[in-house]
């Protein structure tokens, strides 16, 4: 009770909606997918087999999520079309200018990247037009790619450190958000590359790129969870309003979108799918599924964190 403004659960906390849960999942899967993509690229000893399916997934998801991200951003100012005075105006003190800067970098860069990476597709969709530019960039290519790998680490772990500088909401205000965030990103973005891989790509589900990166899920998955963890064994030690935020895991609709979403669909089906025998879980179709239900899970934990972490204030 306040003695000024009465009961405060007469007053919604929740200022951040679902359009900012899309946007931190969006600009994760984006960074995520560049991550996957480069890392797997530099891993790749024959590099002279060509760009793989999995980099011109990659190279496709990244610039379009971003992009779809902020457009998420954007609409839910205020004034949506007073986005630009956001790019004039920086105070080099608050985390939301720093991240401005870093996807100012980073968007241009992933569309170069992009153009660079599907330069033999370009033709087909009717953008031939782009192939000159693309043939400019190749010179600098490894440059471009060093530069949007540490921008995508820096964008993938900005959106957790954004939310995590809401000092009211315990939750929200730790330091594990930004390596939870960056890793759930790469978890969203491996299952994206691997969805459109398969399905745009034709890829065949026994490629050598693909199996490399489904070895990586269960290695995330388990720093994912160890993240997770450390966030409410953090909350519970800390004590006072950050244990009472942990209710947040026993009551109300986003302790079901945790369970059922992060936990029973985004981390349960892959680990289900792992006991199935190998041809069966290497088929086309499993993989599909595995992956639709990885990106589920990630955005059913954005979600969670959103709300669930705005709805206990200190």
């Amino acid at each position: 009770m306040n003695n000024t403004w009465g009961d405060m659960a007469q007053y919604d906390p929740v200022t951040w909606h679902w359009i900012i849960a899309v946007y931190l999942f969006m600009a994760g899967l984006s960074a995520g997918s560049l991550l996957i993509g480069i890392g797997l690229r530099w891993f790749n000893k024959d590099q002279a087999q060509g760009e793989t399916s999995i980099l011109k997934a990659a190279a496709i998801i990244g610039p379009v999520a971003i992009c779809l991200g902020l457009a998420c951003l954007v609409f839910d100012l205020t004034k949506p079309f007073h986005f630009w005075l956001i790019l004039i105006n920086y105070n080099f003190q608050s985390v939301m200018a720093i991240g401005v800067l870093a996807l100012l970098a980073y968007s241009p860069l992933a569309f170069a990247y992009a153009i660079l990476v599907l330069r033999d597709e370009l033709p087909k969709w009717g953008l031939g037009f782009l192939v000159p530019i693309a043939k400019l960039l190749m010179p600098f290519r490894k440059l471009i790619e060093v530069l949007l790998f540490i921008l995508a680490i820096g964008v993938g772990a900005y959106t957790g450190f954004l939310i995590s500088a809401m000092n009211a909401y315990p939750m929200l205000n730790t330091a594990v958000l930004p390596a939870l965030f960056l890793v759930s990103g790469l978890s969203a973005g491996a299952a994206a590359n691997a969805v459109l891989a398969l399905v745009m790509f034709k890829t065949d589900s026994h490629d050598k790129t693909l199996a490399k990166m489904h070895g990586l899920e269960l290695p995330v998955m388990a720093i994912e969870i160890m993240f997770l963890f450390m966030l409410f064994c953090a909350l519970y030690f800390k004590g006072g309003a950050a244990a009472v935020a942990l209710a947040s895991l026993t009551s109300g609709v986003w302790a079901s979108v945790f369970w059922i979403g992060v936990v029973g669909v985004g981390f349960g089906i892959p680990l289900l799918f792992m006991l199935l025998p190998a041809a069966t879980r290497h088929s086309k179709g499993a993989m599909i599924m595995v992956a639709c239900a990885s990106l589920t899970g990630v955005l059913a934990l954005r979600h969670f964190i959103v709300y669930a972490g705005q709805s206990y204030l200190s």
